[in-house]
Formats: structure tokens, C-alpha cells, sequence
């Protein structure tokens, strides 16, 4: 008996000096890491953009309506057709609009890419990105998807975004998964 309780005993003591684990010093973070993360993850993604179906802003509602009977008047099916408002136009603090009406499309699908330097593909040269329209560092892309419905179906998207983020829009065929 002696020897099973003593066999136990010497089992519970490797167990317990397996389980404990060395105290490790603490480490003190640099304020100025510590403001970093903060101000990176200051701007949420509605201070980028936000987007709603089915909504005009009071102020452009003429403008757009007179853009949403021409867009139904031309007989292309599954259609995308875009309507920009710029700061240019309306006073917005920086921001505009993007109008999507899409013609066979039941919703749209939306994104943020982010760019710290814009560079379209890494593949690119220096000289295709000086061409190109982003030429905005530190800046994103929102893109927009129409997904395909019935011939009858319409669909309005309209997306507020903040030009101090947000450098250009496109509609893509796809996004990647």
C-alpha cells in the first residue's frame, strides 16, 4: 500500500511541476506605441463611408430623380449606371456621394480597401501609378458589386464617404474570397 500511495504521490508532484510555468517580467509599453494604436484604430468604418438603400438626400433629390428617368428610360438590362456629388457641388465637409442605381441587380455589395501607398498592384510601375487616378497616399478604394436579380428588378445604393479616406470608387465584377 505503501508503494501505490508513494507511486501517487511522486505522479502529483511531476503533474503540479509541469503545470506552474516561470514568472515572466513584465514589460512596459511605450506611450508613444500605445498612441499609435489608438489613432490607428481612431477612424471606424462610418467615419469612412456608410451606405443605404433607397435613399436620397433632401438636397439632391431633384437632381436625382431627373438622373433615375434617364437611367429607366435607356432600354440596357442589367445595367449599372453612377452619379457623383462631389465637394465641389454641395458643401459637405469633405464628403460626397455616390449614387448607384443598378437595372437587374436585386442589392449591391460593398467594400474598404485600405492602401498605405496606393499602389494598384505590385506589379505596377512607377510610371502606370503616376498615371492612374489614385494618386491620394495613405488612402482607400470603396468598391461596389451588383448582384444579378430578375430583369425587372431596380435597385438604388447611395454611399456617403469621407474624401479625407477615401480616394476613388469603382464597381467590380467580383471581390475576392
Amino acid at each position: 500500500m505503501r508503494k501505490i500511495i508513494s507511486g501517487l504521490s511522486i505522479s502529483s508532484m511531476i503533474l503540479l511541476a509541469s503545470c506552474t510555468a516561470p514568472a515572466r517580467p513584465s514589460v512596459e509599453v511605450p506611450k508613444a506605441a500605445v498612441q499609435y494604436k489608438q489613432e490607428v484604430q481612431k477612424p471606424l468604418l462610418q467615419d469612412i463611408y456608410t451606405y443605404e438603400f433607397d435613399k436620397i438626400e433632401p438636397q439632391h433629390q431633384k437632381l436625382i430623380d431627373e438622373w433615375l428617368q434617364e437611367s429607366r428610360a435607356d432600354n440596357k438590362k442589367n445595367q449599372v449606371y453612377c452619379f457623383s456629388i462631389g465637394v465641389e457641388e454641395d458643401a459637405n465637409d469633405g464628403y460626397k456621394y455616390m449614387y448607384v442605381f443598378g437595372k437587374g441587380y436585386r442589392t449591391f455589395e460593398t467594400a474598404f480597401m485600405y492602401s498605405q501607398d496606393n499602389q494598384l498592384n505590385s506589379n505596377d510601375t512607377k510610371a502606370q501609378r503616376e498615371t492612374s487616378q489614385i494618386t491620394d497616399e495613405g488612402k482607400g478604394t470603396v468598391y461596389f458589386k451588383g448582384v444579378k436579380g430578375d430583369p425587372t428588378d431596380e435597385t438604388l445604393l447611395r454611399i456617403h464617404y469621407n474624401t479625407k479616406y477615401v480616394s476613388a470608387t469603382g464597381l467590380v465584377d467580383k471581390f475576392f474570397k
